[in-house]
């Protein structure tokens, strides 16, 4: 692929896929040059952007009103929650933090919305922080359900976002986000079962909706999921990627993209790998090995980026 100017912003306050409850997936983006951000689910919030503070990650941020800086940023900077499903490596931090957030849209696939309105903010779990649902409702987030592949502008940013379904179980879709900033691109996909596992074809339907942009080179990054290593069986997957699933998705994706020469066209693609599932065991981590198979396997030239917490990027 061709060099590209940076578009994006992309800074990560969560980047695991459990155990650690002060690192879970949360990532926020931005155009370049802006700070209003979106923030890709939220695992973890405020203390993802305590981190994120303490590293030097909003320059041109100053703090307001009498908050901290992560307060700030909180309040004024992020301007909409897209989350992806409400498991709780995904909204942890957005439920906790609802009650010192200032309003802003929640958006995500109508199933997820309904999700999160029956099973979290029902004043049973949590209070209800959204604007429907259990009453009284206390209005800090606005529900933006969307549609399968309609776009829809995310208010106060220059951005607009798609979201598409993605396997995860039997239950509600996860959700895929594709963000789009003056006709360049970043893909956000949330948990992902394989096709060939799920027996079902979401991430292939997803791929030919993007495979026109890597191919005009305006998809500045893919965000995925790696949780588990190869030595996990299929039937423990509960709808995950390995590396060599993840492979397998991306050599289906790069035929699509050139059919004629396969092995070149997602050269150079940056691919951003997240929820990596830590334990506790002894010896070599789970991030090690799955960086070792991923790399191992990598035959189409892809430019993994293994997303740690509290880093700043341009995308």
């Amino acid at each position: 692929m061709k060099t590209q100017d940076s578009r994006f912003t992309w800074i990560t306050l969560g980047v695991e896929g459990g155990l650690h409850e002060s690192n879970l997936n949360a990532h926020l983006l931005s155009p370049s040059g802006s700070n209003n951000f979106i923030c890709l689910d939220a695992g973890t919030l405020m203390e993802g952007l305590k981190v994120a503070v303490k590293n030097g990650c909003f320059p041109n941020i100053r703090s307001r009103d009498d908050l901290s800086l992560e307060g700030t940023v909180l309040h004024h900077n992020i301007k909409a929650f897209l989350i992806t499903h409400p498991y709780l490596d995904h909204c942890e931090g957005l439920v906790i933090a609802s009650p010192n957030c200032s309003t802003k849209p929640l958006m995500s696939l109508t199933g997820v919305i309904d999700d999160i309105d029956r099973h979290l903010f029902n004043w049973r779990i949590w209070p209800n922080f959204a604007d429907r649902g259990a009453t009284p409702v206390l209005n800090v987030y606005r529900y933006f359900p969307m549609q399968a592949g309609e776009k829809i502008r995310i208010p106060e940013t220059f951005m607009n976002a798609e979201a598409h379904p993605l396997a995860h179980g039997g239950h509600t879709d996860s959700a895929a986000f594709l963000i789009e900033n003056d006709g360049h691109y970043v893909l956000y996909m949330g948990d992902t079962g394989p096709d060939e596992v799920e027996q079902r074809t979401s991430t292939e339907d997803l791929w030919k909706r993007v495979a026109p942009i890597i191919r005009s080179n305006r998809m500045h990054g893919i965000f995925i999921e790696a949780s588990y290593s190869d030595e996990r069986p299929d039937s423990q997957l509960f709808s995950h990627l390995t590396p060599a699933w993840l492979m397998t998705a991306f050599r289906k994706l790069s035929v699509i993209v050139d059919p004629q020469n396969p092995a070149q066209s997602l050269e150079g693609l940056r691919v951003i790998i997240t929820h990596i599932k830590p334990d506790v065991k002894n010896g070599i981590s789970p991030r090690e090995l799955i960086e070792k198979q991923l790399h191992s396997h990598n035959d189409l030239g892809l430019n993994f980026i293994f997303a740690r917490q509290g880093r700043k990027y341009e995308l």
